[in-house]
């Protein structure tokens, strides 16, 4: 592989760890470290849902009255540069140039069920097209800071109850 490739794969493999990272945490309950996946001023919009922050995030799961549990998978996960020519910082220890913002795109399946584990009745809540904008920050770490969940399949008896 030449460098310019080497430096591809690894930027798939951090994006995908921090989407990967974002899914287990949502499905365990870790809102706090859910929440630290974003950027401070992070921007996330769902059907016709608007949110800035990170506490307004972790907030709209919080909302939830009755237990809730959901697995999601994804696949399909795309990674650009966003820019012509890509702003970069400098990596200390590595000495390698990385991009500041990234878009990755990726198809996500949402199973739920508004009920505590372990639950009988599986089924498939949403099917979805996730555009996300992740950030490098100043701590070393690919932030979430932009997320669009943009839905292809719903299946609303499965929504989530929210007070």
């Amino acid at each position: 592989m030449t460098g310019a490739a080497e430096q591809a794969v690894l930027l798939r493999a951090e994006i995908d760890a921090v989407l990967a990272d974002w899914a287990y945490r949502l499905d365990h309950g870790q809102l706090d470290e859910l929440a630290g996946l974003f950027t401070e001023d992070a921007l996330f919009i769902t059907g016709g849902v608007e949110l800035r922050g990170r506490v307004k995030i972790k907030n709209r799961y919080l909302e939830r009255t009755v237990a809730r549990t959901t697995r999601h998978t994804y696949s399909g996960l795309r990674v650009s540069v966003i820019g012509a020519d890509p702003e970069t910082v400098r990596i200390a220890d590595e000495g390698a140039a990385r991009p500041v913002r990234v878009r990755a795109w990726s198809t996500w399946v949402n199973y739920a069920a508004n009920a505590a584990p372990p639950v009988d009745d599986v089924g498939v809540y949403l099917v979805a097209d996730f555009d996300d904008v992740l950030t490098w920050c100043a701590d070393d770490r690919w932030r979430i800071s932009e997320r669009r969940i943009i839905p292809v399949f719903r299946d609303i008896a499965r929504a989530p109850i929210t007070g």
